[in-house]
């Protein structure tokens, strides 16, 4: 009963904050942005042809041009005379179907009659928090070295907390996994970095912080408030490293008994969160504006998940992802089985696996997203890299190949009297 009062008065609390912070940021004059976003606008669609390298069929770490030029048009089209109206519509520019012709359109004498403004309301766009107050003072440039310094920071400082507190094997896993994929687009995206913000800094927390999981309707509402910050800054990018990334954290430092039942709960109020918070804002924004939010969200979400008349893409992406699926359980369970210390062990640290499966959960719910927008969910599946590598660094033995028969059988022998 306390985990639900606590995780309601939470909620709350969440819905008048994220509330008044968007108002807040919409209320910033556009003339004090306007020489900002025009000189954003530019760097961002000069740079765009950064990281372009070509792995298969994608970019790996191709800069997002397309969400940071939507971003900074909700910048610009806010109006602060009506804060709250303009918090809950989010518009942006369009030209076409491209917010990069609508942004680059922007930059051009006043009367464009090419540009048309579109509702984006089925996301808080939390990200206007910060980035409209340092568009007051920076640029896009700005913006990105400030990602630089405070990224390298936070992961320098999960480093050391959990070399402390969990070990120092753990602490390099983990913080070199999240490091690789993040270099070098991530900071460089004002779209990417929400999730890994949101991963490095919760994880800290829950390591420095006792009071946020001494008890446990403390840490069902502390990943509740994670999940509900997720979908406050996220557009969709990468929440699961938002949620695998703390969860592990604090799996690996309370050690609870019920490891996979923790897993699960805790999983379960993130989720929570996130999804409670995502569709107060459909809410919100259909009250305020009386625009269709929940038929829009409905939509997007149909179309994010099965699309919409296309089967037969929908069947490649669903094979590739089983097939994707298949082949790392077999390489793991081979290599688990080939060096595996004990049953024992792997019985232990099994949730590492269960946290590690999230990421094709994820990916199976969200198929024709994962596949359409592959150039940067595939950043998801660091998940995968973390939880199957603290998994291995518990279990295996690899100067024992096959120790786990030899204990079986070695067991199995009824000692001689």
């Amino acid at each position: 009963m306390k985990t639900v009062v606590n995780i309601l008065i939470a909620y709350i609390l969440l819905v008048l904050l994220f509330t008044g912070a968007v108002v807040a940021a919409f209320s910033i004059p556009g003339s004090a942005i306007e020489r900002g976003v025009r000189q954003s606008v530019q760097q961002v669609t000069d740079d765009g042809k950064m990281f372009t390298a070509q792995v298969g069929q994608i970019q790996p770490f191709k800069l997002g041009v397309f969400s940071d030029c939507l971003i900074l048009g909700i910048a610009y089209c806010a109006d602060n005379s009506h804060p709250l109206h303009s918090a809950m519509s989010d518009k942006f520019m369009m030209v076409g179907n491209s917010p990069i012709k609508g942004a680059q359109a922007m930059l051009e004498p006043a009367g464009n009659d090419n540009l048309k403004p579109i509702i984006y309301c089925r996301y808080w766009h939390g990200n206007q928090v910060i980035i409209r107050p340092m568009l007051c003072v920076t640029t896009l440039h700005g913006i990105r070295v400030f990602n630089w310094i405070f990224l390298t920071l936070l992961l320098l400082g999960l480093l050391v907390v959990m070399w402390q507190r969990v070990g120092r094997t753990d602490a390099m896993i983990a913080t070199l996994s999240l490091a690789t994929v993040m270099v070098p687009s991530v900071p460089m995206c004002m779209n990417y970095v929400p999730t890994f913000y949101i991963a490095l800094l919760s994880s800290i927390i829950i390591l420095s912080w006792r009071t946020v999981t001494s008890k446990w309707h403390c840490s069902m509402t502390t990943f509740f408030i994670i999940g509900a910050c997720t979908s406050f800054l996220d557009l969709l990018t990468t929440p699961m490293v938002a949620l695998a990334v703390p969860l592990v954290v604090y799996m690996l430092y309370r050690k609870p008994e019920k490891a996979w039942r923790t897993v699960i709960m805790l999983s379960l109020a993130w989720l929570l969160g996130y999804a409670l918070l995502w569709a107060t804002k459909w809410a919100l924004a259909a009250f305020i504006t009386g625009h269709a939010a929940w038929e829009d969200a409905m939509g997007a979400v149909t179309q994010r998940t099965v699309g919409h008349n296309e089967q037969d893409y929908m069947m490649w992406c669903l094979k590739a992802t089983g097939m994707l699926l298949l082949a790392i359980s077999t390489f793991t369970a081979t290599v688990t089985l080939a060096f595996a210390k004990s049953w024992q062990s792997i019985r232990h640290y099994s949730w590492l696996l269960l946290v590690a499966m999230a990421s094709f959960v994820w990916t199976f719910v969200l198929l024709e997203h994962t596949w359409h927008h592959l150039h940067f969910t595939w950043r998801t599946f660091v998940v995968l890299a973390i939880g199957v590598g603290l998994f291995w660094h518990h279990t295996l033995d690899l100067r024992q190949p096959f120790a786990l028969f030899r204990n079986h059988k070695t067991s199995s022998v009824k000692p001689s009297h």
